[in-house]
């Protein structure tokens, strides 16, 4: 019987390929993420002066509200990308050079939370650390993250709601009818094309 071939050096040499992938998409990803969501404030404020200025009406609400999911949404996925970003950065840190293990994220808190600290461990869904004592007991780290978490899970929430009030606001009426898409215009009487 032959003997069985170990593929555990292997499974580590795939594991830490996935992990280059990751470093690398992420670092293409995160300037994208970051100017995306400087365009996304930009939008924003473009949108909000041009509904400000006189004749700046929308041309319904159904738009205006699948215009702002759309753009909660892109907010939304831009930091939760520049996030993950944060998250790879500190995890690769972990991995790399001397006195680097643990992560900076569980190191960067007081000194009493800090004592017994042996390992760490990187989470992408949520983003953020688990911090792993002498013990066994464990801690969260990087309270920043845990923001980017809150903005993250927010911004699809509202995106979520504000699609499915778009949406339910168009059911039950073909697309462009504009039937609540612009007021009604009145004909008066002595105007142009009345009778």
């Amino acid at each position: 019987m032959p003997a069985r071939r170990d593929t555990r050096p292997d499974r580590v040499r795939s594991l830490q390929e996935g992990w280059a992938v990751l470093a690398l998409l992420l670092v293409l990803f995160v300037p994208l993420a970051a100017l995306t969501l400087c365009g996304v404030v930009v939008a924003v404020l473009v949108k909000a002066v041009s509904l400000a200025l006189p004749g700046g009406r929308p041309r319904g609400r159904r738009e205006l509200t699948a215009w702002s999911a759309r753009v909660l949404a892109l907010a939304a996925v831009s930091v939760y990308v520049i996030g993950a970003g944060l998250v790879q950065l500190d995890d690769h840190e972990s991995r790399s050079g001397a006195d680097s293990s643990p992560a900076p994220a569980c190191r960067d808190v007081d000194q009493s939370t800090v004592a017994g600290l042996r390992d760490s461990r990187a989470s992408y869904l949520p983003l953020g650390f688990t911090c792993l004592r002498e013990d066994g007991s464990t801690y969260a780290g990087e309270p920043v993250l845990r923001w980017f978490n809150g903005i993250g899970l927010g911004g699809v929430a509202g995106a979520v709601l504000l699609g499915a009030a778009a949406a339910g606001a168009s059911r039950g009426r073909p697309v462009g009818d504009g039937a609540h898409d612009e007021p009604a215009q009145e004909e008066r009487p002595g105007a142009a094309g009345a009778r």
